[in-house]
């Protein structure tokens, strides 16, 4: 009976660990606020914790790797935010390839808000799963 136990237990810890998707990688979106667009990039990768971490691109204001003051994601809901400039809140999809919220601008350059989508760039980079494999 115990054997059984835990081969179910271990079969859910996998199944769950399979669910669990992750939001690091490259995004990217283009940004309209009235009639100039500016393309951004996010990248997030785990920190030394096993925490995230993000920078932003800028690339039409030249402005690169701006670090991400800080970033969570708790599934669905992706929040990051780089002091004095701005903060997203977003909802990433079932399949992982759009996140879609609202960009917010620091009240320090003038506020506002504007829709904001960002799409994967490239494939989801493997996740660890319990027992050291990776996921496809």
């Amino acid at each position: 009976m115990k054997r059984l136990f835990y081969g179910l237990l271990i079969s859910l810890l996998l199944a769950v660990s399979a669910r669990a998707q992750t939001v690091e990688g490259d995004w990217q979106g283009t940004l309209k606020v009235g009639a100039e667009e500016l393309r951004l990039v996010l990248h997030v990768t785990k920190d030394e914790k096993g925490g995230l971490k993000a920078t932003l691109d800028s690339p039409d204001q030249n402005a690169m790797g701006t670090p991400v003051t800080s970033i969570s994601f708790v599934e669905p809901a992706l929040r990051f935010e780089i002091q004095e400039i701005g903060s997203f809140e977003g909802a990433i999809d079932k399949e992982r390839a759009t996140i879609s919220g609202t960009w917010t601008v620091a009240a320090t350059q003038g506020g506002g808000s504007a829709p904001l989508v960002l799409k994967r760039a490239g494939a989801a980079p493997k996740e660890k799963q319990a027992g050291g494999s990776e996921s496809p």
